[in-house]
């Protein structure tokens, strides 16, 4: 999301785009935890500031992006066994928690997630 967000990061931007482009079309599914979008948020603050952060968030509600917002105890398990495991942020090990129990392919170029990737059997495209 911040590859899209943030154009300036290249490569990142237009796969995303191409994904978002693909999800209006029906082709594929896109989902994203409330938690990972609380990450993009307070990174954006961090790089640009509230007010530049509070205007990247209005055009993401209209996203083709189902948001998850609620966090079963399968969820809330499987994020706590990977963040146990792997010496990965909280928003990293909800993103491969959600990833693995609802067997979604992550889309990132955080280098966090190859620690869990192999192991944990998780499908990753990277954007980098």
């Amino acid at each position: 999301m911040l590859a899209f967000l943030n154009d300036e990061f290249g490569k990142g931007y237009e796969k995303v785009k191409e994904l978002l482009d693909c999800a209006v079309t029906g082709e594929i599914n896109l989902c994203m935890s409330l938690v990972n979008l609380v990450e993009v948020y307070y990174r954006i603050i961090q790089l640009k500031g509230l007010e530049t952060a509070d205007a990247a968030m209005e055009p993401v509600k209209s996203l083709p992006i189902r948001f998850i917002s609620v966090i079963s105890e399968e969820i809330y398990l499987e994020t706590a066994r990977c963040k146990a495991r792997y010496p990965i942020a909280l928003a990293d090990a909800f993103l491969c928690g959600t990833a693995k129990c609802i067997s979604a392919t992550i889309v990132t170029r955080d280098p966090e997630i190859r620690l869990a990737e192999k192991s944990e059997s998780l499908s990753v495209l990277w954007i980098i």
